[in-house]
């Protein structure tokens, strides 16, 4: 086990940021599961495939990734234990700011340009404008506020690359095999896209997922002065 540290300011607001993080989200995982359910009229009127739940949609995945990341660095600032903290820099390096940056970009530019596209004004009587913004604008803030708060030690870039790519390759995988299965996209703006401008976008959106790890992984050596993948001795964060 590392040396506890806790004179330091940082400590204090790392704690503070996961401890806050990990109960917001886990609040609104539990609301979204619980509460925010659409009706049965949407599946029969074809709005929404009848399978997967909320698994099949890209929010809620990033939202489980980005909570229980936050419960593993509680879990390794209370416990201080070398494996947790390994296991931590590599969720936040791989999913936890590729994800959030994906999902809130893409979300808040589509709803720019095409608010009925992604998030029809009636969804406002289902999902509330809080739990709206907890997983497409604050999992962004929270994982800023990572970045500056908290040391990591990003993982060589093959590997980081390599858990992204299998993470993103599978989403595509599953919302194909739905489409395949009920003839419904998740989300409905994917339909009106001719097969070709369809690619394009799901490339884009790839694409930008390896960009946001990219720039990640820039921030943390600008603030923390660390090259990534350093193999060197070891550091408390």
């Amino acid at each position: 086990m590392e040396q506890r540290s806790w004179t330091g300011n940082p400590h204090r607001a790392g704690f503070l940021l996961h401890l806050s993080a990990a109960l917001h989200l886990g609040f609104a995982i539990y609301y979204d599961c619980r509460y925010a359910q659409l009706p049965s009229l949407a599946v029969e009127l074809r709005l929404e495939p009848p399978i997967g739940g909320k698994f099949k949609y890209m929010t809620f995945l990033s939202g489980l990734v980005h909570c229980g990341y936050y419960i593993l660095a509680l879990s390794y600032d209370l416990l201080r234990i070398r494996v947790l903290r390994q296991l931590r820099d590599y969720v936040m390096a791989s999913f936890v700011v590729p994800l959030a940056l994906t999902v809130g970009v893409t979300f808040w530019t589509l709803y720019a340009i095409d608010r009925d596209s992604i998030y029809p004004p009636i969804l406002d009587l289902i999902y509330p404008m809080w739990l709206n913004h907890t997983m497409h604008s604050c999992v962004v803030v929270y994982a800023l506020l990572e970045l500056g708060l908290t040391r990591h030690r990003y993982p060589l870039r093959r590997k980081a690359f390599a858990g992204l790519g299998a993470f993103m390759a599978a989403y595509l995988v599953w919302i194909h095999f739905l489409w395949a299965m009920t003839g419904i996209w998740v989300y409905p703006f994917l339909g009106a896209l001719a097969g070709s401008l369809r690619f394009l976008f799901f490339v884009a959106i790839v694409g930008f997922g390896f960009g946001y790890y990219l720039m990640g992984e820039w921030i943390n050596k600008v603030i923390w002065g660390r090259p990534s993948g350093d193999r060197g001795r070891s550091f408390r964060g």
